[in-house]
């Protein structure tokens, strides 16, 4: 027997149209996500035909440009408010090296006004690196909303102690540890009072060596002073720094190293002429000559 043709029969296109759903003209942003052909749905429904229904996904441009609006003003908040900007540097584990003197050399090259997110921190570590010789390694650390923290590690703090034409090695205790034949780049004390030296002997202690460090540092970088040569005479309290230019400083090294460099820097600030010495061990008081 022959099947009767069912006249209401749709084309397979209309069908493909019913199951698709009718399309609807929308200010936005249409996507057809594919699926597999799956077991989820009823068999006369999900077949070798149609396969599984396709999944629709639909954005408007209005919400398009809200996150585009959004993601505008977040990198403008991070990259161009003052709101991360550096307002703070700070410095710790420095030993010999002060604190002031290194956050104004940063300064001096900007480093307080750069965005936390743009700043480059390993070329601010190989220029610490290389103006300050006595750095041994750096770390360089953003801390966030607006601070930069720098940990310093130093190399070991010496100096060289001088009796008439020996010199001699001191560790960064004070003792003797070998005599010299080869100059060496570090500070040199010279004994005026010529006392006899001997390897293994204690000559100062470790507080006079570090004092004698941070004043060639900061003479040299700070104030950029040649300093040809240190003395002491009968007693290490009183330390002689002879600049090149043919003055003296005279430095108490029993009071406050920071105290006695901001005083020699406003000497400096008001333009005095120095053409013998600059005493700055005189109860509190600042001697120019």
């Amino acid at each position: 027997m022959f099947r009767r043709r069912n006249k209401n029969q749709i084309t397979r296109k209309q069908r493909v149209d019913i199951y698709k759903g009718a399309k609807q003209k929308r200010f936005g942003l249409s996507f057809h996500l594919k699926s597999r052909k799956g077991k989820s749905v009823p068999k006369h429904y999900a077949n070798e035909v149609f396969g599984r229904p396709e999944k629709k996904l639909y954005i408007p441009y209005w919400k398009i440009l809200f996150v585009l609006l959004c993601l505008a003003g977040i990198a403008y908040v991070l990259l161009f408010s003052e709101v991360f900007k550096i307002k703070k540097i700070v410095v710790v584990n420095n030993q010999i090296l002060l604190e002031g003197d290194i956050v104004k050399f940063l300064e001096e090259r900007n480093i307080n006004n750069k965005n936390l997110f743009l700043l480059n921190t390993s070329q601010v570590k190989n220029v610490l690196l290389d103006y300050y010789k006595r750095i041994d390694d750096v770390r360089v650390y953003k801390v966030f909303p607006s601070k930069l923290k720098i940990k310093i590690q130093e190399k070991p703090s010496t100096i060289i102690w001088q009796v008439g034409e020996s010199k001699y090695l001191l560790d960064n205790n004070g003792y003797v540890m070998s005599d010299m034949k080869e100059d060496l780049k570090m500070p040199t004390i010279i004994d005026q009072a010529g006392l006899p030296v001997k390897v293994g002997d204690r000559i100062v202690t470790k507080e006079f060596i570090d004092f004698v460090n941070v004043v060639d540092e900061s003479l040299k970088k700070r104030f950029g002073l040649g300093i040809t040569i240190y003395s002491i005479n009968q007693t290490t309290f009183e330390l002689k720094a002879h600049v090149n230019s043919g003055f003296y400083i005279v430095f108490d090294t029993g009071a406050d190293v920071v105290e006695q460099l901001d005083k020699l820097s406003k000497v400096f600030q008001q333009g005095e002429k120095i053409t013998e010495y600059v005493i700055l061990s005189v109860n509190g008081r600042v001697i120019v000559k």
